[in-house]
């Protein structure tokens, strides 16, 4: 009842979400919801008729075919749903001239990634295959976990990596606007930037914000009391650990933040001292941030006549929130305005209000 609960509330975060999203329509809403419905049935459908052909197989025969059937439908309901729920605006351009080298910007994250999947099922895996008796099992079930993960979620993030690759490749090749700055410019730049983070007061403080966590704790207690079998002292000593584990997750992330100006200090010395504007999205300080998306959009464009003067973006990402509240949280890209760029930002102006009619753009 639980996971049902936590999806119904994920569900409706997720439209009260979509319904803010610039590139919402209801007629589009309705033909993607159709197409997924369509698929979930399609995918229904082939589950069940694997069922029936294996139902009197060996069991080694008709868990490699459930398997390969539960892998082979999550990855096609997942890009079915990706492409029919992404609007036209929102596609990408990944057409690039023959003379184009790819960047690998996004890829690198998945390639980590995928090194600390094969790191973890080595680590299960060689005691499966050393331990006699039924201990291996043990290690069988814990390493089937990460291995489904990566099975599925790695050719997802690949294809979505790449895609963005491709996006930014093809910004680079022609760009709308492409500013390059001195070193000693993007150093002083980049103190600027590492000093206004820390002026910045923090955004969560445990004594003022604890009351943020009544509603959520009591979600979390309510179901579990209520849906959870079992006894009082285990529902309890559960609903504890939940909340205490969200409460440390959120206080780590808190100081965590007191160290954002040196992590964004070290970061922005490390890309190269350039920015570029495009039809996809905005490049700046090794970030690609796309103007439109289902999951980042831009809201505004404007000045900053702060010295040194700047352009600033505030874009909103969507992060799903089974508790309520707004499930958008805001970014801001700054970006440094170089001598002489007047005619590019009357430029850009242009550009953005055309891109992103909903946004509102201030920049001349």
């Amino acid at each position: 009842m639980i996971p049902v609960l936590f999806a119904l509330l994920s569900g409706a975060g997720a439209w009260m979400a979509w319904r803010r999203n610039p590139l919402y329509s209801t007629r589009s809403t309705l033909r993607s919801t159709a197409f997924v419905l369509l698929a979930i049935a399609a995918v229904i459908g082939v589950v069940v008729a694997a069922v029936n052909l294996t139902i009197h197989r060996s069991p080694a025969v008709a868990f490699g075919t459930m398997g390969a059937v539960v892998v082979f439908g999550a990855l096609s309901l997942i890009f079915i749903v990706q492409s029919v729920t992404t609007p036209q605006e929102a596609k990408l351009a990944t057409a690039l001239p023959p003379s184009a080298k790819l960047v690998h910007i996004h890829r690198q994250k998945v390639y980590k990634l995928a090194k600390f999947f094969a790191i973890l099922l080595a680590t299960l895996g060689i005691p499966a295959i050393v331990i006699p008796g039924n201990v291996r099992y043990a290690f069988l079930a814990l390493g089937s976990i990460p291995l489904l993960l990566a099975v599925v979620l790695l050719p997802v993030m690949y294809f979505n990596a790449r895609n963005f690759d491709r996006s930014l490749t093809a910004l680079i090749c022609n760009p709308w606007i492409h500013w390059q700055y001195p070193p000693e410019q993007w150093k002083h730049w980049t103190e600027v930037q590492a000093e206004r983070v820390k002026a910045t007061p923090p955004k969560f403080i445990l004594k003022r914000d604890w009351r943020k966590f009544t509603w959520p704790f009591a979600i979390i207690a309510g179901g579990v009391f209520i849906f959870t079998p079992g006894s009082w002292l285990a529902k309890t000593l559960y609903v504890l650990g939940c909340c205490g584990a969200v409460l440390a997750l959120v206080v780590w992330s808190a100081r965590d933040t007191q160290r954002a100006p040196e992590k964004l200090r070290t970061a922005l010395l490390k890309v190269a001292p350039e920015v570029y504007f495009g039809h996809d999205g905005l490049f700046c300080n090794g970030v690609y941030t796309t103007w439109l998306g289902l999951s980042t959009y831009l809201i505004s464009a404007a000045i900053d006549a702060r010295p040194p003067r700047s352009l600033i973006f505030h874009f909103e990402k969507y992060v799903p929130n089974p508790y309520g509240g707004s499930p958008g949280i805001p970014i801001d890209q700054s970006v440094l305005i170089p001598p002489g760029a007047e005619s590019d930002i009357v430029r850009l102006q242009q550009q953005l209000t055309t891109r992103c009619s909903k946004a509102r753009i201030v920049l001349a």
